[in-house]
């Protein structure tokens, strides 16, 4: 079994967008922690997706667009 634990983050942003806010953090989250089921699907798939690629490569790549696509939902939130 997993340990798991909570984090508490405090960030200020523009009036009236703390709950918005608040439901993409949340989703985010939940996403980054079935992250792990992601890779196991993927892994089932190997075997039928043709690519020049390793598939420790794809992988890498999946877990970096993750990051990015997070990072991105949240710089859109800076000038509001």
């Amino acid at each position: 079994m997993i340990k798991v634990g909570i984090v508490e983050i405090k960030v200020k942003v523009p009036d009236g967008m703390e709950e918005r806010f608040k439901k993409v953090i949340e989703e985010i989250a939940k996403f980054y922690n079935r992250r792990d089921r992601l890779f196991e699907l993927l892994e089932e798939l190997k075997d039928s997706i043709e690519t020049d690629k390793p598939w420790r490569e794809l992988r890498v790549e999946a877990h970096e667009r993750l990051f990015v696509d997070s990072s991105v939902i949240i710089e859109s939130f800076k000038g509001k």
